[in-house]
């Protein structure tokens, strides 16, 4: 028994476990804690050491020399409902993991009454980690558990540099060398057979691109612009499949495809950001940000095709409010950002459905602490989206069926100043 795992994705309306398997946030931006806690509005602001994802040019703020850790909780839900007449079915799966997200190191130099800094970064552009297991029935085999977990993501080390060049405007310019991959395995097992059935996909990343960032900053107000320059990814891929079904009186084997050389087209991304201080204690800030996802291309052993992604195009907005204590600091935060996918969804009707992108949305809050040398700041992101909410009556028997996904993301970031 032999799966095809490259062609997997299927309709969320015939299997919505595949769709949450494979459908990953390709809404890349920056990280940490802080701004995220801010829905992501923080291409204008980009004042600490995660500057180096939103705008490098914001690294030319800092004055001292910092470290940053950044790792992530994330929970998923998927849920259907299948309504037919008077028979209605629901389905839910969950997963979790945890994952690195981002970890920088900054060095901040004065070069005359200007500055200039350097930092290293590493950053999980995309996460792809997901784990679930449950159990099914098939109709031959009989009863069976499933294990699916997935590991990994689409990461890099990025050099950035950022230098002042006026009293209130810097540039800066971040180098990102494409790293790791996805694995993840599938396992099902058939205890009253005694037979079991593993599949292991694996994909390995390689690319470098740049991204490049200019901030103006004057006392109450600050803009800011960023670029992500397309580049090709290679991805290398191989599938191995290992099953044994002798007990029940089936066979065993093992097969291995193997993929090398693959090239998927990653778009040019702009962003652009703006942040306003009413108060010295209250900031607000804006982003939008383009990702032209629809010029994505895959290519392999001389065939081009297009991806058929939909454009990511989306909106951030949030704000940040400071406390003041005896002995610290405590920032508030809250945000909001629309969730653009890549996918189309299906709403309406049978007869008349509406196939337009897929979106939902994120809303998100944290606090923080600024104590001493170190800025300890939590997040906490909830995100919907609805990518399959159908009715009709088909025969005079009505009809409906729903599709959705909830994430909750939480994320946690230190840095130290030295």
């Amino acid at each position: 028994m032999r799966r095809t795992g490259l062609t997997i994705i299927v309709a969320a309306l015939i299997a919505l476990p595949a769709l949450a398997q494979q459908e990953y946030d390709f809404n890349i931006m920056g990280t940490g804690a802080r701004a995220r806690g801010m829905g992501g509005a923080f291409i204008g602001v980009a004042d600490d050491a995660t500057a180096v994802g939103w705008n490098p040019a914001g690294l030319a703020q800092l004055e001292k020399m910092e470290a940053s850790v950044v790792g992530l909780f994330n929970m998923q839900k998927y849920s259907s409902e299948y309504t037919y007449g008077t028979t209605t079915e629901k389905s839910s799966e969950s997963s979790t993991h945890i994952a690195p997200a981002f970890a920088s190191f900054i060095v901040p130099l004065k070069t005359g009454t200007r500055n200039i800094a350097f930092a290293v970064a590493f950053q999980r552009m995309i996460d792809m980690g997901n784990k679930a297991k449950g159990t099914e029935e098939d109709y031959s085999l009989g009863p069976y558990s499933w294990t699916y977990e997935a590991k990994g993501g689409m990461d890099a080390v990025s050099p950035a540099v950022a230098v002042q060049l006026g009293d209130n405007f810097s540039l800066g310019m971040a180098a990102n060398f494409y790293m790791n991959g996805l694995t993840y395995d599938y396992n099902e097992t058939y205890t009253s057979i005694n037979s079991w059935d593993k599949y292991k996909y694996e994909e390995k990343y390689s690319g470098m691109n740049f991204n490049a960032g200019a901030l103006i900053s004057l006392q109450k107000f600050s803009i800011g612009a960023m670029a992500r320059f397309p580049f090709k990814l290679k991805v290398d891929i191989t599938e191995t499949n290992t099953w044994d079904y002798t007990a029940n009186g089936g066979n065993s084997g093992t097969d291995v495809d193997q993929m090398s050389g693959a090239e998927f087209t990653m778009p040019m991304m702009i962003g652009f950001g703006a942040a306003v201080k009413p108060t010295d204690k209250l900031t607000l800030a804006a982003d939008y940000e383009i990702r032209s996802y629809s010029n994505s291309e895959f290519s392999y052993q001389g065939y081009t095709s297009d991806a058929g992604l939909n454009d990511c195009n989306q909106f951030r907005v949030g704000l940040e409010y400071i406390m003041a204590g005896p002995n610290a600091v405590f920032p508030v935060r809250l945000g909001f950002r629309t969730d653009p996918k890549t996918y189309d969804g299906f709403k309406g009707t049978l007869a008349s459905p509406d196939t337009s992108q897929a979106s939902g949305y994120v809303l998100t809050g944290g606090f923080g602490m600024v104590m001493g040398r170190m800025m300890l700041d939590l997040a906490y992101e909830y995100g919907k989206v609805t990518p399959v909410d159908v009715s009709d009556n088909i025969g005079g028997t009505a009809f409906a069926m729903m599709a959705e996904q909830q994430t909750h993301n939480i994320m946690v970031s230190a840095i130290f100043h030295f």
